[in-house]
């Protein structure tokens, strides 16, 4: 059965602790329908002796408990037994709410854990799943599955739990007072939600895939639509952009709208068979007992129990509804979990002392999915006191070389040696901790310039003298100067009021703070202008007696400014040597650089 599958996907995404707590929380639903049907049930003696006060008397448990009070007179038995009920009511109420209150506390305690599991799993991942995975699928199971999980899963199977024990306390009462009402009450009320449910869980479960397709679609085309704006207002795209949302979200909101309905409409047509079927019952009784008190009395029960069991089984039936139209997240989920990666935290991790050489010794690498090699048996040293790049033509392996020499990928085979020591395992994170890098595209935080260059460090902790050492030797000082609050200046999202070179060298800037040996940039000089370029080369040349450092470039500036320059093509080393060497001796170089491009 569908709904079981999904009840067995929600408790394998519940840890040890939690199915615990929830094992506890079902036992506190007991307690809680029990009092609750008490409560309500507790109206109907009330009533019954109202009308007729003589049942105080000839009622084995009614002549008790008058006796037990003392009351003085059947009138104050009444008074009192009306206070004992009213009294009743509101304890049930309120352990109603308490209920209501422990079954959202836990629901939503679960959601949290699981999006910081799912969150924390994601970027635990290695660095290879996230080259090779759409980030909006990973942003909408965090901000959008998992709270559907919670919302449209989780809860209603809570509320279904909790309103089965009140369904069947309240049918295992009617049985005892009448098996055959009991029966009748069962059968035509659960089976109407029965057959209800039996003949839309088709359409819940397509509308819910339905919503999960929607969601996603809507996740990208916004974030496709903020991050290409400039293409999108140059192209006139945004009406095009406008309506493929507009077109998108409203079939999700059909979806959503039809789901919402069949959970809801049901009930009228059901309540209406079911107050109907209770004036039969009572026509019948008049018919059999003629206008006698008793039968006030059990025309009450089986009322109040119509008015606490039909509530009930609606709820029962919308949570199943609810649970079978969003029931596919918690498969999802599950499989996102999968592969569930705990990263131990590396406290006190200590940096390398000094990097003074970098060796890349007979280096290949294949991407898994991939045929063929796309390094083949690299070998080259990058020296301290050197500006050395990497250069060739895109597609050529210079960025999976740079992924290699950050300990982002790990070749299939060859050695990478610090200062003649081989890397391993153990030393990794020391090396990592030892390198800046300064990619393409410099991420710009939606904070001030110090949180920007102390980028990741709590604000108490942060420096504020390394971090204008930092800017002045990446010659950021001069600019961040002239900002209206200086170092306090806010660069906005995505820094998107700085030009390219201010950029490159708040990237710097952060890649200095931390006393890094190695500094390592990709292509830093490709949205710069001449002048730009130069000047960054010219600090690069500086810097380069401080850290060792390594540039990727295919700008022919770039390249000429550079001391050891090493040629890739096709995963292949083709010559390293100074400009002047390789224009010398190096054929292929010579073409490339007269083209005036590396690419």
């Amino acid at each position: 059965m569908y709904i079981i599958k999904i009840i067995r996907n929600i408790f394998k995404l519940l840890s040890k602790e939690q199915r615990s707590k929830m094992l506890l929380l079902q036992i506190f639903f007991v307690f809680s329908a029990v009092v609750q049907v008490v409560g309500v049930a507790s109206i109907a003696p009330f009533i019954g002796i109202i009308s007729n006060p003589e049942t105080i008397h000839s009622n084995t448990f009614l002549k008790l408990l008058h006796d037990f009070l003392g009351a003085e007179s059947d009138q104050q038995f009444i008074i009192i037994f009306a206070v004992l009920s009213v009294s009743m009511i509101f304890f049930s109420n309120a352990v109603s709410a308490l209920t209501l209150w422990l079954l959202l506390k836990f629901s939503i305690s679960i959601g949290s854990e699981l999006q910081y599991k799912l969150y924390s799993s994601f970027l635990n991942r290695e660095y290879l799943f996230h080259k090779s995975t759409n980030y909006t699928q990973q942003i909408s199971a965090i901000s959008q599955e998992a709270p559907r999980f919670v919302y449209m899963v989780l809860q209603p199977y809570l509320l279904l739990c909790s309103n089965a024990f009140i369904a069947i306390i309240i049918l295992l009462g009617l049985l005892f007072l009448s098996p055959l009402i009991a029966l009748a009450s069962a059968f035509i009320i659960g089976g109407a939600y029965t057959i209800t449910y039996w003949l839309i869980k088709k359409s819940l479960v397509r509308h819910g895939k339905i919503l999960t397709e929607k969601y996603e679609a809507l996740q990208s085309i916004l974030s496709e639509s903020f991050i290409g704006i400039k293409d999108i207002k140059l192209n006139t795209l945004e009406n095009k952009y406008s309506n493929v949302y507009k077109t998108t979200n409203f079939s999700g909101l059909n979806s959503s709208a039809f789901i919402v309905l069949a959970g809801d409409i049901p009930k009228f047509a059901i309540e209406a068979i079911s107050f109907g079927a209770i004036l039969v019952f009572a026509i019948i009784l008049l018919l059999a007992k003629g206008n006698d008190g008793s039968v006030v009395a059990i025309l009450s029960i089986y009322a109040i129990a119509g008015y606490k069991l039909l509530p009930t089984m609606q709820q029962i039936y919308k949570s199943a509804a609810s649970m079978s139209a969003n029931g596919g997240v918690a498969a999802e989920l599950k499989e996102q979990l999968h592969e569930y990666v705990v990263k131990a935290d590396e406290l006190n991790v200590q940096p390398l002392q000094t990097i003074k050489k970098i060796e890349l010794a007979a280096i290949s690498y294949k991407y898994p999915t991939a045929t063929e090699t796309v390094l083949n048996g690299i070998n080259v040293e990058f020296n301290k006191g050197q500006l050395n790049t990497i250069a060739g033509p895109s597609g050529s392996g210079k960025s999976t070389l740079a992924d290699i020499m950050l300990g982002l990928l790990q070749p299939i085979s060859g050695d990478i040696n610090i200062d003649g020591e081989r890397l391993t395992k153990n030393t990794l994170t020391n090396y990592q901790h030892s390198i800046g890098y300064v990619p393409q595209h410099i991420f710009i935080l939606d904070d001030t310039v110090i949180g920007n260059v102390a980028f990741g460090v709590e604000i108490e902790n942060i420096d504020i003298e390394k971090v204008k050492r930092a800017l002045v030797q990446a010659n950021a000082m001069e600019f961040v100067e002239k900002l209206p609050l200086k170092l306090n200046t806010n660069l906005g999202q995505d820094g998107k009021l700085l030009s390219g070179g201010q950029r490159q060298r708040i990237g710097i800037a952060r890649a200095l703070y931390r006393d890094n040996k190695v500094l390592i940039l990709d292509e830093p000089t490709s949205a710069l202008d001449i002048e730009s370029e130069f000047e960054l080369m010219s600090l690069l040349g500086k810097l380069k007696y401080d850290v060792l450092t390594v540039v990727i470039s295919h700008r022919p500036a770039a390249i000429k400014l550079s001391d050891k320059i090493c040629i890739l093509e096709s995963g292949q080393m083709l010559a390293q040597g100074s400009y002047s060497e390789l224009m010398r001796s190096n054929r292929h170089f010579q073409e490339l650089m007269e083209k005036g491009f590396m690419g």
